[in-house]
């Protein structure tokens, strides 16, 4: 029984030379009317998915920035509003335990929630509203 066995190909010793193209190969793909074609839905694509975001951002943000600050701001002004309206006798002492009930902070973690803290936050939230409607008008308008 003979058997055959499979021998490596000769290879030429030299590899070929990698082509060499010219600007002008270049401006005649870049120029044509397929390749604009799809830059320019590339470009609304990519339009596209920065005003969604930005958009999504927007509005979470638009949403969240009065719940935040009508909190931290009623926090804030909640111990004097009770003390303002302590009657006398025995129910000044339940409006004072009352007013020292209300907490001065909250830990959440590692994060402490104060008043001061939710109104900032509060703002942050409106100038990332400013920011977001900002960067979709300059998006449009750079048709």
């Amino acid at each position: 029984m003979e058997s055959t066995t499979n021998k490596p190909a000769n290879l030429s010793a030299s590899s070929p030379k990698p082509v060499e193209y010219d600007w002008g190969d270049w401006q005649t793909v870049a120029s044509h009317p397929a390749m604009a074609a799809a830059t320019r839905a590339t470009k609304m694509v990519v339009r596209g998915l920065v005003l969604f975001a930005f958009s999504f951002i927007e509005i979470v943000a638009e949403l969240l920035a009065p719940i935040v600050l009508v909190f931290g701001i009623g926090w804030a002004m909640l111990p004097g509003i009770v003390s303002i309206a302590g009657p006398e006798g025995q129910a000044k002492d339940f409006v004072a335990g009352m007013v020292q009930a209300i907490p001065r902070e909250i830990h959440l973690g590692r994060t402490t929630v104060t008043p001061a803290s939710l109104i900032v936050e509060g703002v942050l939230l409106v100038a990332v509203v400013a920011l977001c409607r900002t960067v979709q008008t300059l998006a449009i308008a750079s048709d």
